[in-house]
């Protein structure tokens, strides 16, 4: 390790030995909160995780210097399914299985796990200087957490938002569970298009549709065509011939479907598509599943059974093409759904899932959204969009690792884990030790799944302060100052943040929403090991020192705007800002340990130069504070950068040798002040120069925000 680095580790080690980091919930000092968005357990460290936490300590080591009490609160995310996937794999190099060891030593390896993944983000955050309160960090599966789960759900199901129930839901076949739309990503691929003929009942005539999807077929249970089709209009009302199961299918009329797609009617298979399942929905149709939660077709077609969607789709071209049924193909480039953490298809089907209905909810967010400073602004409207058109909420997960449905089914009387009116059942944190009311007797079974991640994540900004407890820090630190995020969560996460605070506690869950750009690569693509082009940020810290490449990710952290980089110029930032901190110490040796005997102990601003300096710093300061107070942080830094490289060292510092003992004080002064107002963003080089001055109190962040009165 570098020496300077080392050197940065030990003076973090003394600001928290020296508890500079501690919120304490009974000072008479105005508060600030900030909460950082906790980091998957599995997800590698990468620079987005780096340029937040490196905004967020900013945020908070000026908010002390500004004399507030700062609460900086840390913790980590369990990140359901794909810390389960990680761990499995894990499990299956040891020749372990679920299955073999039983879900309770499960859960005690996976938390063994978890503490060794934790300890290694835990170890980076510290290195890069940030702030936070470590002694209050939380993690989603502890207990107070579990405590405002359940606070939440026993809401939901009291105030009867609660349901569960087959509904459409996106299924990803490997990760064994549902997930939501927003955790899908979209892959543009090349396919085919079949254009099939199915024949009319008692007729010589067909109806040409145009699929991408032949190995459903046997799921179809009718025709759509859209309103007034000037070819099939006449079909509607009597019925099309199943090409797989001969089954016979009724042809309707549909405004929704796309006159424009293919010849302008629509297969409809409501097991597996949310607008076929709308529209089998409003048509009673059966509903029918050709593939399985497996990824593999089901019975329904014995002659595709056991086969994967690739194998499936050419088996059943095949039969196609040996009815004569398929009138043509086309070259299809279409947008498929893929899981965003295994990137395997997505399959819509429908499951028996928990549900939360969410228009109640999505209404008073937006009613109180105006209540939040969004940055950039343009968020406002997407979020606003989004609540408009929100869908009920799965929130259900076929995983182990995570917070397990409170929910407990008599095993004698409901054996098939029913819920209704009719039916027993008990919302509880523990096995219930009371007796069924229809059959007399004490034996229960939980729920087997566990809740979507994001339903503990959601409320975050509550559970972390103590909620559903009225704690000193609740009514202190809530609602958060500031938020950060980048907007690729912008629906799973903030989103729900703040629907469930004001559901819950009726308030805002924080005053601030900053949005970072995220950092890609030339291409625009994301960093990632399988494309190889991922930048570490802790071989950075390494080769160029923490607070230089601090100084480098705030010139990317523009609200809301992407940036393009590679690690050549993404170091060539990082060589510039050494090179400056190089520069700061050579202006502090200069300026303390050359200091002229003799020097004046008087200060005053009667030469024009020093007035001129004395000016251009004070309007540094205020501008650095506004950026601040804008969460424009890559404007502040190179503020502060030009005034210090030009105004300071290149022209007043050498006007100042010829008049050096006169100048002393305006030199010690501007440098104090500038090292202070840098400290947010460079804190070891600044704690490191402020120990330079003769007089000092020890740590810089005990100093305050210099006060410089401008001139109107």
């Amino acid at each position: 390790m570098d020496s300077k680095n080392v050197f940065a580790e030990s003076l973090y080690n003394e600001w928290e030995k020296e508890g500079l980091f501690k919120a304490k919930p009974d000072s008479k000092k105005e508060k600030y909160s900030l909460l950082m968005p906790p980091p998957n357990l599995t997800g590698e460290l990468h620079l987005g995780h780096a340029m937040q936490h490196s905004i967020l300590d900013a945020i908070a080591r000026y908010k002390r210097l500004k004399g507030f009490d700062v609460l900086l609160l840390p913790g980590v995310d369990h990140a359901g399914i794909q810390f389960e996937g990680t761990f499995n794999k894990k499990l299956s190099k040891e020749g372990l299985t679920l299955q073999k060891i039983g879900r309770e030593e499960w859960f005690k390896r996976a938390f063994v796990f978890k503490e060794e993944m934790y300890n290694s983000a835990r170890t980076t955050w510290k290195s890069m200087g940030v702030s936070a309160d470590w002694q209050r960090e939380v993690f989603t599966l502890d207990e107070k957490v579990k405590s405002a789960v359940f606070a939440e759900f026993k809401k939901f199901w009291d105030d009867e938002l609660l349901y569960k129930g087959a509904y459409m839901v996106q299924w990803c076949p490997k990760c064994g569970t549902a997930i939501e739309d927003v955790e899908m990503e979209y892959e543009e691929r090349k396919e085919k298009l079949y254009y099939v003929r199915y024949k009319i009942e008692g007729s010589r005539e067909t109806i040409v549709v145009a699929t991408a999807r032949p190995e459903t077929i046997a799921a179809d249970v009718a025709i759509a065509v859209f309103a007034k089709h000037p070819k099939y209009s006449k079909f509607v009302g009597k019925k099309a011939i199943n090409p797989f199961t001969n089954s016979l299918m009724p042809i309707v009329e549909d405004k929704r479907v796309d006159k424009d797609f293919g010849t302008g009617a629509l297969k409809i298979t409501p097991g597996h598509d949310m607008l076929d399942y709308k529209i089998g929905k409003d048509n009673n149709l059966p509903i029918l599943h050709v593939v399985g939660k497996n990824g593999r077709i089901t019975d329904l077609d014995p002659d595709l059974e056991g086969l994967k969607i690739s194998e499936s789709r050419q088996k059943a071209t095949e039969k196609l093409e040996k009815l004569n049924l398929i009138e043509k193909t086309e070259d299809y480039v279409h947008a498929v759904p893929v899981c965003e953490r295994c990137k395997t298809v997505v399959e819509p089907l429908i499951s028996e899932e928990w549900f939360v209905k969410m228009d109640s909810l999505a209404r008073k967010a937006v009613n109180n959204i105006d209540k939040i400073n969004f940055a950039p602004r343009s968020f406002k409207k997407i979020i606003v969009d989004w609540f408009e058109n929100i869908h009920d909420w799965s929130i259900s997960r076929s995983l182990v690792w995570g917070h397990r449905i409170p929910v407990w089914y008599c095993k004698v009387c409901n054996p098939n884990h029913l819920v209704g009116k009719d039916k027993d059942m008990i919302v509880s944190l523990s096995e219930p030790k009371i007796v069924c009311k229809a059959c007399g007797k004490k034996e229960w079974e939980q729920d087997g799944q566990v809740l979507d991640t994001w339903f503990s994540s959601g409320i975050w900004p509550l559970a972390t302060l103590g909620w559903p407890e009225e704690t000193d820090e609740l009514k202190r630190y809530f609602p958060w100052d500031f938020e950060i995020s980048a907007p690729e969560i912008k629906y799973l996460w903030i989103s729900r943040m703040i629907m469930l605070s004001l559901y819950l506690r009726d308030e805002i869950p924080f005053k601030n929403m900053f949005f970072h750009g995220m950092i890609r690569d030339l291409q625009g693509r994301k960093f990632s090991k399988s494309l190889g082009n991922g930048i570490d940020p802790k071989t950075l810290i390494e080769a160029w020192g923490v607070d230089a490449v601090r100084m480098a990710l705030y010139t990317y952290s523009v609200p809301g705007r992407d940036s393009k980089a590679s690690k050549q110029t993404i170091e060539q930032r990082c060589k510039n800002f050494r090179n400056f901190s190089t520069k700061l110490r050579n202006i502090t040796h200069f300026v303390i340990d050359l200091k002229p005997e003799g020097a004046s102990k008087e200060f005053n601003l009667q030469d024009k130069d020093d007035k001129e300096i004395i000016t251009k710093l004070s309007k540094t300061i205020q501008n650095v504070e506004l950026m601040i107070e804008r969460f424009d942080f890559h404007l502040a830094v190179d503020e502060i950068y030009n005034f210090v490289w030009h105004d300071f060292a290149d022209i007043y510092i050498e006007k100042t040798k010829k008049r050096r003992k006169e100048a002393q004080l305006v030199l010690e002064k501007v440098l104090l002040d500038i090292t202070i107002v840098l400290h947010p963003f460079m804190p070891f080089v600044t704690e490191e120069l402020y120990r330079s001055f003769p007089e000092n109190q020890k740590f810089i962040i005990k100093e305050l925000w210099p006060a410089v009165k401008m001139k109107k």
